[in-house]
Formats: structure tokens, C-alpha cells, sequence
């Protein structure tokens, strides 16, 4: 079988990002500045991201049956990303994100779900082949579990790899964890996800090696400026994981939103397009330094040209 194609398959959110001088804590209210909008959802900034990076990408998602939705699409087809998997909801609105941003590109976010919500494993069933088909299979944590479930075991039965972001962080059952064969966490979703410190490398290392031995196939721990650490199990029971760390490029940031999403995006097609995991990862790396440059989530993401371009 030819697996040449990535299926993303998640959420497709409204953005609306305000620009504060300071994130607000609880009871104070922030003068803003600048305000802007725009297409995001992780599913859908992955989606994009993998489209960029060079792959032929198939996104399965989720939108309302309002003028947001259907800008949303009109947005994906002027981009060149494939909309036959997106299911227009009815009398159901477009998930919809809020998103403070501080002087420093920090950000904070609160989401709706909408029409995520609605994505249920009954809808993927229609995409079975193109799942079972896929080169890679690419997951987040901001539709229903029971769907995220269905999808892993429907692309782990027919041996098609599996990345999942585990974000937003939330518990995770064994059985899917066991059917990931790399999970790609930032250091807080590490902590949440294992329940231990991970704010040393030993702590980091300890958290990866809770997932291994759930049967994840690997661990790529995202670190921000501090680059990113891949885990792989050593043969050997109880022995620590094997420890590759990848170095970030150094830039100035802008906007963090969604450098997360870049990442595993671009990893991805760095993976279907037949690259080593380690090659992949640099790629990745690449584009995510590039888009911390950049404002917005789906505007910031670089194409295959800018990543290589800043590589040389």
C-alpha cells in the first residue's frame, strides 16, 4: 500500500487573540491593545502546518452550520487544504477560542467547543479507509476522547503510526496509550499527564518513562526556547530511556500561540514525506522557531520554502 498522505484529525476553533501588556490574573481587568481573528483549533493549525510542511494532508474536524463555519471552509479550499473531511453540524456553532497575549509572546487561552464536540466516532467511521490508508495518523485532545480513542485503534489495527499531542492535558486510559507510537507532550502536559515533577531532567525522564511503559513507542517532550527531548525505551526492564535532546533556533518571539501546533504539524509531514524521526524533529524545530516570529496561529506557519530557506 502507498502511505503517502497524513489524516489530522481535531479541532477547528474561531480565534480571537487580544494583545495585553500582561496576562490578567483572576479578578483584574487589562487595557488591551491590538485585537485580531482568525481560523484556529489545534486540529486545524496541525492540519495546516502538515499542509505546509509538505505533505498531502486529509483533515477530519468539525464546524457549525453558521457564517463562521462556512468561512472558515472557504478559507481551507483558498488555502489548498482538502475539505471533504470537515462536517458541517447543524444549528451548532463553530468552536471559538479566546486568547490573551503578554508583551513577552506568552499567551493564555479559553476555548468553546462547539461543533467539536459533535465529532464523534460514528463520523470517523465514514473515513475508515482514509485512515487505514494513512502514512501517519496525527491527534490532539480538543475533541471527545471516546473519538481520539476510536481513531488510534482504527489506524493501530491496520500498523499505520500514531502521533498524538496530548493537549489540552487530561487523564488518558492505558488502551490509548498503548496503540501511540509517539506522544508528544510540552514539559506541563508531561507533569499533568504522568502526575511527577518535571521541571529537572531526571523528573522529565522519569515522567517519559511512565508512558513507555504503558506502551507508547516513543516520547518527544517539546521544551520551547529549551528545544526538545525524544525518549526511547532501552532494552532492558527498568532501565531509564534512551535521551536525544535537539537544540531550539534562537529568535526572538513575537507570539508563542500556536508554535506547539507547527511543530507537530511539520513533524509529521517531515515523517510521511520519509524522513527519520530525527530529521523530522529538526525540521519541526525550524518551524516552530520561525512562526514564534510571526502573529496568529494559521498565519504564522511557515511554508516548506521559508523552512528551508532559514535551515541554509
Amino acid at each position: 500500500m502507498d502511505r503517502t498522505h497524513a489524516v489530522v484529525v481535531g479541532s477547528t476553533n474561531w480565534d480571537t487573540c487580544m494583545h495585553l501588556p500582561h496576562l490578567p490574573v483572576p479578578g483584574e481587568t487589562v487595557a488591551g491593545g491590538r485585537l485580531q481573528a482568525g481560523i484556529g483549533g489545534k486540529g486545524a493549525n496541525q492540519a495546516v502546518a502538515c499542509h505546509r510542511g509538505g505533505a498531502d494532508v486529509h483533515f477530519i474536524s468539525a464546524v457549525g452550520d453558521d457564517q463562521t463555519g462556512a468561512g472558515i471552509l472557504a478559507e481551507f479550499q483558498t488555502m489548498g487544504l482538502a475539505v471533504s473531511g470537515i462536517k458541517t453540524v447543524p444549528a451548532c456553532p463553530t468552536g471559538v477560542a479566546c486568547i490573551f497575549i503578554d508583551a513577552r509572546g506568552e499567551n493564555c487561552i479559553g476555548l468553546t467547543a462547539g461543533a467539536n464536540a459533535r465529532l464523534t466516532p460514528q463520523t470517523i467511521e465514514q473515513y475508515r479507509e482514509l485512515i487505514t490508508s494513512a502514512g501517519v495518523v496525527l491527534l490532539q485532545l480538543e475533541i471527545p476522547l471516546e473519538t481520539v480513542m476510536s481513531v488510534a485503534q482504527i489506524a493501530a489495527g491496520a500498523g499505520v503510526p500514531v502521533v498524538l499531542n496530548p493537549a489540552p492535558a487530561r487523564a488518558l486510559p492505558d488502551e490509548l496509550l498503548a496503540v501511540v507510537d509517539i506522544l508528544t507532550p510540552n514539559r506541563g502536559e508531561a507533569a499533568a499527564l504522568a502526575g511527577l515533577y518535571t521541571g529537572s531532567e531526571p523528573g522529565l525522564a522519569a515522567a517519559a518513562k511512565t508512558f513507555l511503559d504503558k506502551g507508547v513507542g516513543r516520547v518527544l517532550v517539546t521544551l520551547g526556547a529549551d528545544g526538545a527531548v525524544l525518549f526511547q525505551p532501552k532494552a532492558g526492564a527498568g532501565q531509564a530511556p534512551a535521551t536525544q535532546r535537539f537544540a531550539a533556533r534562537a529568535v526572538t518571539a513575537v507570539d508563542t500561540t500556536g508554535a506547539g501546533d507547527v511543530f507537530n504539524g511539520v513533524f509529521c509531514a517531515g515523517l510521511v514525506r520519509g524522513l527519520s524521526c530525527e530529521q523530522a524533529i529538526e525540521e519541526a524545530m525550524v518551524a516552530a522557531a520561525l512562526a514564534v516570529t510571526r502573529e496568529g496561529a494559521i498565519a504564522s506557519i511557515p511554508t516548506r520554502e521559508e523552512i528551508l530557506a532559514f535551515r541554509t
